[in-house]
């Protein structure tokens, strides 16, 4: 009998121990609460391997139609920094012989896992390639919110200086968190998001998930508004929310309104965003991933450079598919 044994475990469990478990939005419990919305055709899976000495490795994923993966994203295979090397690897092993196991009996044809990108070895991307699976490097732009505040607006693209200059003389935002709970103000973000779309693609569920992270304070909204030519309440054109785990602030969700899109409305409500982010004591800011070329539409591509401009530093992650 195997020293390691696999037990389910909730994905929402408390990290104990397991620091990496909640230190991303897209990889912690803020994906387990918002994308069941959203992939409902997802079963959770999530699971520990119990070693001789304790629970050595953690597992967020889902099973799919056709993958296990977490919600469409890559799962999560994080273990416990202090536990034995030799504890480390067979419970990475005894993780990826029971995902193989389940996507077999459930007829699915690959598992689809997430690693860092990074110079020291790891002993998870060694198993993954040592049992043939391929690996894609995904690149995010990421803020270094450690750094003075000098040095960030240093790193923003020439052309940005001047747009975000001018948002903060034409643009006033107003803010929805834990400390100012508006739901009125709040509500006006989904009809905003709808109208901007072209019609209503989120269900209240998925609003709720929102509110909910904004109240318990693990999110912030800001809305943007340009002065009404009858000098009354501004015109709402720009929103965005914020969510954030562990030390990373991650850029949620962005509505810009089209039909004036000859301002830079962009600009300034991120820029804010990432300072009071820094305020708050976070270490980074999660710009979202740029997609490589041929992976991307021309709307992504042009969201995608938007993100850079506000940046230098990247965050490298591994996505590896491994066939079953």
């Amino acid at each position: 009998m195997s020293k390691y044994r696999v037990e389910p475990l909730a994905a929402l469990a408390p990290d104990d121990g397991f620091p990496q478990w909640d230190a991303h939005p897209l990889r912690g419990g803020f994906a387990a609460r918002l994308y069941p919305t959203v992939a409902p055709a997802h079963t959770d899976c999530s699971a520990q391997v119990i070693g001789p000495a304790g629970p050595v490795v953690r597992l967020r994923a889902t099973i799919g139609p056709d993958e296990i993966s977490y919600w469409g994203l890559p799962a999560l295979v994080t273990w416990k920094p202090d536990a034995e090397a030799k504890h480390i690897k067979s419970g990475l092993a005894a993780t990826l012989d029971h995902l193989t196991a389940a996507a077999k009996a459930g007829g699915r044809s690959r598992l689809v896992i997430g690693s860092a990108a990074q110079a020291d070895p790891d002993p998870l991307a060694a198993l993954l390639a040592d049992r043939g699976a391929e690996g894609l490097i995904q690149a995010s732009a990421q803020v270094d919110l450690t750094r003075p505040e000098e040095s960030l607006r240093a790193d923003i693209r020439d052309s940005y200086r001047s747009l975000t200059n001018w948002g903060s003389r034409n643009l006033s935002l107003s803010f929805v968190n834990a400390a100012h709970p508006d739901r009125a103000a709040f509500n006006r973000f989904p009809e905003f998001h709808a109208r901007v779309a072209g019609g209503r693609r989120r269900g209240d569920d998925y609003w709720q998930v929102y509110w909910t992270e904004i109240v318990e304070g693990r999110a912030e909204m800001v809305l943007g508004f340009l002065p009404s030519e009858d000098g009354k309440d501004g015109t709402l054109v720009a929103g965005s929310i914020v969510v954030w785990a562990g030390g990373t602030a991650y850029y949620a969700s962005g509505v810009y309104d089209r039909d004036k899109f000859d301002k830079p409305l962009g600009h300034w409500p991120l820029w804010t965003a990432i300072l009071r982010a820094k305020a708050a004591g976070l270490r980074a800011f999660d710009l979202g991933e740029s997609p490589s070329r041929g992976h991307a539409d021309a709307k992504e591509a042009s969201i995608a450079f938007f993100k850079r401009g506000f940046t230098s530093g990247r965050n490298f992650r591994i996505r590896w598919v491994l066939g079953v």
